[in-house]
């Protein structure tokens, strides 16, 4: 299965593909309450507080739901919104599942290099 994104970095999403790069997939922390936030994140979500800074994440997910669109020569093209270790929600492909994985499936982080764009993050089922 080849999975085809191009990301672009801007100002405001520098220092999380620069984690990426760096391998690891980074989230936003609240310094006032400790709530865990989405990347893209302004004020916590729990909170309201603006006081966020970056924080790494375990690298793991479980499938909130998942769905598989057919492509060439029988392949599939697996999309999921996963829930991280750590709370919050993201898009994220999954690789090498022959199927979509049903909601609670556990997942492990795996991180694409792309030639042509920034690095962006991906599952795979955990073992």
């Amino acid at each position: 299965m080849t999975v085809h994104i191009t990301a672009r970095r801007d100002a405001a999403s520098a220092a999380w593909f620069e984690g990426l790069t760096e391998g690891v997939l980074l989230i936003r922390r609240c310094d006032a309450c400790g709530h865990h936030c989405r990347p893209d994140a302004e004020a916590c979500t729990a909170c309201e507080s603006r006081d966020l800074r970056w924080a790494e994440t375990v690298g793991t997910a479980r499938v909130v739901a998942a769905v598989s669109t057919p492509g060439e020569a029988g392949s599939a093209t697996i999309q999921a919104l996963v829930e991280l270790a750590e709370g919050p929600w993201l898009h994220a492909p999954v690789l090498g599942a022959a199927i979509a994985p049903p909601p609670g499936t556990a997942l492990t982080l795996t991180i694409l290099r792309p030639e042509d764009g920034e690095p962006f993050p991906a599952f795979t089922v955990s073992a």
